[in-house]
């Protein structure tokens, strides 16, 4: 039998990633059970029935005890084809290293016979469809609607299951005119007196073609946000997002989308988010910083506008160094509404730093938007900030122009202009990927300012150059 520490590996991969989101369509499959019988899903679903897909391996102990529990047998017995007739089940062992022995028992790799007193269908050699689902562990369970939505509905009890599928939001399509709203799809963030679209997932549960309805968005105490008149043509179980427009929102709140057009079930009408106010205030020049843990790859930052499109960032592995600091500075183009979000790709947080602050013409700080001290687990962090005025003289700051010479440079880099100096000036050198490689401090000094580069790798650099309150930025080519 496989040792334990296999199930704990394949347990673990679900922090790494997850199986399709409740909600998903699910993808048509057609397999073939251990008594040569064909199933397809969608003929199924397609046939009125809900089905239950259980993803488990032969040597998974949890998958055992739920087997054995005797809950599917009891739900297949009461509403399976002998039953009521409203389910089916697919038990689809999904590791396809396997065998036919571990299966019945006889194997190395098993816990017992699989098939004992099982009515359901049984496939073997399934890995093909548990990766068209995304699943990261065993068992996973989903339970798939007519409708095609898929819910992961777990080791529940045979009482919980039978719920759900009998639930208004598993029933198969029965009554000629039925709207339901699938989910939210627009931002759950903005700023003050900021327009922000909303939308949604529609799809037609009526037996009909849908051809028109009216959708109303309100506040929690019902204040009207916006209304809107859908016409197109939808059949049965088709979906489309639906664009309802902008609203602008008081305070942090949460909302509802209803349905407020003549319809025949009222059970799956409505769906309800909470839009978040963003409060800090921004100029367009920003500043992001991040010192890494012992994982540096496994951290990455995004900005986003409010139209949701990534402005700014790094990708996942971009960071390479263990407890090594990096600087971005980001020109924001546009004024309105943007969301900084900082995400770790295993959930455990790490022990980072990170913020994002905002400066001003004169390259002084004036407001640090979001600071990251690792606070336990975590697998993404967000904060939205309103840019309000536009820093238009991002790369000089009024500064005092300033030359590099010899550019590119062999080692030797003289800094020239720098004669009106102040009390203190500071040069940081940051690598094409936004490390700092290095940096140095002189007080008051009306002599040119020569920096020994020679330990740099060859390659592009920008020398950001701070005269007291006053910044310049220069790039050069060390060769």
């Amino acid at each position: 039998m496989k040792q334990l520490t296999t199930c704990l590996f394949i347990s673990f991969a679900f922090f790494a990633s997850a199986q399709l989101p409740n909600g998903s369509v699910a993808p048509d499959f057609t397999i073939t059970d251990i008594e040569g019988e064909e199933h397809n899903l969608y003929s199924y679903l397609d046939s009125g029935y809900a089905v239950i897909i259980d993803f488990s391996a032969t040597w998974c102990g949890p998958c055992w005890n739920y087997h054995t529990s005797g809950v599917f047998e009891e739900i297949y017995d009461a509403h399976g084809p002998d039953g009521t007739n409203e389910v089916r089940i697919l038990f689809i062992e999904s590791d396809d290293n396997t065998t036919d022995d571990d299966l019945h028992g006889t194997g190395t790799s098993t816990w017992g016979d699989w098939t004992a007193g099982v009515e359901y269908p049984i496939a073997d050699n399934g890995g093909n469809v548990f990766d068209l689902y995304q699943c990261a562990y065993y068992p996973t369970i989903f339970t798939v609607c007519p409708n095609r939505i898929i819910q992961q509905t777990g080791q529940a009890t045979a009482a919980a299951h039978i719920g759900y599928f009998q639930s208004g939001a598993c029933a198969p399509a029965s009554t000629p005119n039925d709207v339901s709203l699938l989910e939210y799809l627009g931002p759950n963030r903005t700023c003050p007196n900021t327009p922000t679209p909303l939308s949604v997932k529609v799809m037609n549960q009526g037996t009909e073609p849908l051809t028109s309805f009216t959708l109303a968005a309100t506040t929690l105490f019902g204040a009207e946000l916006l209304t809107y008149e859908w016409t197109g043509n939808l059949d049965t179980y088709e979906m489309e997002v639906v664009e309802l427009g902008e609203a602008i929102f008081p305070s942090t709140s949460m909302f509802f989308i209803d349905v407020i057009s003549e319809d025949d079930y009222d059970g799956n009408n409505s769906v309800s988010e909470t839009m978040n106010m963003s409060n800090e205030v921004a100029t367009s020049l920003v500043r992001v910083r991040f010192t890494t843990d012992n994982m540096p790859g496994d951290n990455r930052w995004s900005i986003y506008d409010d139209g949701g499109n990534e402005v700014a960032g790094i990708a996942f592995g971009d960071m390479t160094e263990n407890n090594t600091e990096y600087t971005w500075w980001v020109n924001l183009e546009t004024l309105g509404c943007y969301n900084f979000e900082v995400y770790d790709l295993i959930g455990n947080g790490g022990a980072i730093e990170c913020d994002i602050s905002s400066f001003n013409d004169q390259g002084v700080n004036i407001n640090t938007i979001f600071t990251v001290n690792n606070n336990g687990n975590w697998n993404q962090l967000n904060k939205g900030f309103l840019v309000n005025e536009m820093n238009t003289n991002i790369s000089e700051h009024q500064a005092p122009s300033v030359t590099l010479y010899p550019n590119p440079t062999n080692g030797l880099l003289t800094i020239n202009g720098s004669e009106n100096a102040s009390n203190n000036q500071q040069v940081w050198i940051t690598d094409a990927s936004g490390k700092i490689v290095f940096d140095q401090s002189r007080v008051r000094s009306n002599n040119a300012w020569m920096l020994n580069l020679e330990s740099l790798d060859p390659g592009f650099y920008v020398l950001r150059f701070q005269n007291g309150n006053q910044f310049e930025t220069k790039q050069f080519i060390r060769e």
